[in-house]
């Protein structure tokens, strides 16, 4: 029997594409090194010295593990945190009745090692927004290694750009590590795995996914059982799942550590989110806020995905079974967001942040159908992709254009700008375009054609 596409085996799969001529294997590292520095130089400048109190706790409990190794800090010691009106959105009770700054594991992880070299005695935000811009161009690069063996580098290179500065990675998750730091790397990472067959390496970075946000292992479940289904083959479910596993014991290692509980979920109280849960399932409003809502609906920041939309129908059935799987997981995780969460979302961030998730799913199957679209969706590609970074620059070049949460629904941050301050709000959308336009240059430059059109795949 003939396999499947998208079979395990990277050189058996009809679909997979090989390299003939390809440049040295060292040179194939120069795309994506200049990638990852010039991606973590621009999310480095553009880190929030300000973040908002859900990332800037963190770094606070982060910061005093480095300094101490004592993971509860003396709350007193942050003014920002204990003055707040609703401290207790950001506080948990540990199991000997202290309090802890309550996040999710992984964003304290992540910062701990910024802030042993670099924190310092006072508190700064800078290290962690740093670490931040650091795994978020660790994000990109994979998405480059995900494609380019499939369309190609001259392709691939546009595609990862477009990820990196026309979605809120740029403007959320590079700006401060928020759990969609680590979720999007997760989600690219377990892509980039399930494509060459590394089914333990799936597992494991969905394990990092899940240390960002618990309900991120849906998408490492829905990933590892749809190729398992699909490719008839248990045994995929089982390593991923046995990887992701260990990552979720380690995380509870983590939490009795931190706040003297075994339970994984002990960052957060729980009962805020589960409590609400059978009424979410049925708020059809909330739902209808991740798509629509002036200032978080994906429709108002990610046009592309209604230019795509069309390739991604005509093309999904000579998807990699990945792709195809991925995509089903970030739609199952947003409706699981619909039911734990307030589109919303919070204050004091630029763009949609509680679906992020879903449109770095959808990033991959999206990237391999483009080839699909009609002449009238070949003419809008360029112009929307354009009008997609310009939206989301501004707010992740300055702090500031925030809206606040009771006004989402009808207020967008990117049109208050241009009423709010649209002297600032012109030099942002010039700069932006400026530089859009000396990339594209670039990109179509001759010797630059030829350095991605060397690493171009054929068929195997």
């Amino acid at each position: 029997m003939a396999k499947r596409s998208g079979g395990t085996d990277p050189e058996a799969r009809p679909d997979r594409l090989r390299r003939a001529g390809a440049p040295a294997q060292g040179r194939r590292w120069r795309v994506p090194l200049a990638l990852f520095c010039l991606v973590a130089c621009v999310y480095g400048a553009t880190v929030s010295t300000n973040p908002s109190p859900d990332a800037y706790t963190a770094d606070f409990a982060g910061w005093h593990i480095a300094r101490t190794g004592d993971p509860v800090p003396t709350i007193s010691d942050f003014p920002l945190l204990d003055d707040n009106i609703i401290r207790e959105t950001w506080l948990v009770t540990t199991a000997d009745g202290r309090e802890a700054v309550g996040r999710s594991p992984g964003v304290i992880a992540a910062v701990v090692p910024a802030y042993w070299l670099l924190g310092g005695d006072r508190l700064s935000a800078v290290p962690g927004g740093l670490t931040a811009a650091l795994i978020s161009a660790g994000t990109v690069t994979l998405f480059l290694l995900l494609l380019r063996d499939r369309i190609g580098t001259r392709r691939a290179l546009p595609a990862a750009l477009l990820l990196a500065f026309g979605t809120p990675l740029w403007s959320v998750a590079a700006d401060a590590v928020w759990p969609h730091t680590l979720t999007a790397f997760g989600i690219v990472g377990m892509a980039w795995a399930a494509d060459r067959g590394r089914w333990w390496l799936v597992g494991l970075f969905g394990g990092v996914a899940l240390w960002g946000r618990l309900h991120a292992a849906l998408i490492c479940a829905v990933l590892g059982v749809g190729v398992a289904w699909a490719r008839r083959r248990p045994g995929i479910a089982v390593r991923v799942g046995v990887a992701a596993v260990g990552l979720l014991a380690a995380m509870s290692l983590w939490t009795r550590w931190m706040y003297g509980r075994w339970d994984p979920s002990s960052g957060y109280r729980a009962g805020d989110f589960t409590g609400g849960a059978a009424a979410g399932v049925l708020d059809v409003l909330n739902y209808l806020g991740f798509v629509v809502s002036a200032d978080r609906g994906l429709l108002w920041w990610a046009p592309l995905l209604v230019v795509l939309g069309p390739a991604l129908v005509r093309g999904w059935g000579g998807l990699p079974d990945w792709s195809r799987s991925l995509a089903l997981a970030g739609v199952a995780y947003l409706l699981t967001q619909g039911a734990l969460v307030r589109f919303s979302g919070g204050d004091q961030f630029y763009g949609y942040r509680t679906s992020l998730e879903l449109v770095v799913c959808l990033a991959p199957a999206l990237a391999l159908c483009a080839d699909r679209l009609g002449e009238r969706g070949r003419r809008w590609l360029g112009p929307v992709a354009v009008l997609q970074v310009v939206l989301i620059a501004p707010g992740a070049v300055l702090d500031g254009f925030y809206v606040k949460v009771a006004d989402v629904w009808w207020r967008n941050a990117f049109l208050d700008g241009w009423v709010r301050r649209p002297a600032t709000m012109l030099v942002l959308v010039a700069a932006t375009l400026l530089a859009v336009w000396l990339v594209a240059r670039l990109l179509r430059a001759p010797r630059v054609v030829r350095l991605l059109e060397a690493d171009a795949p054929t068929p195997a």
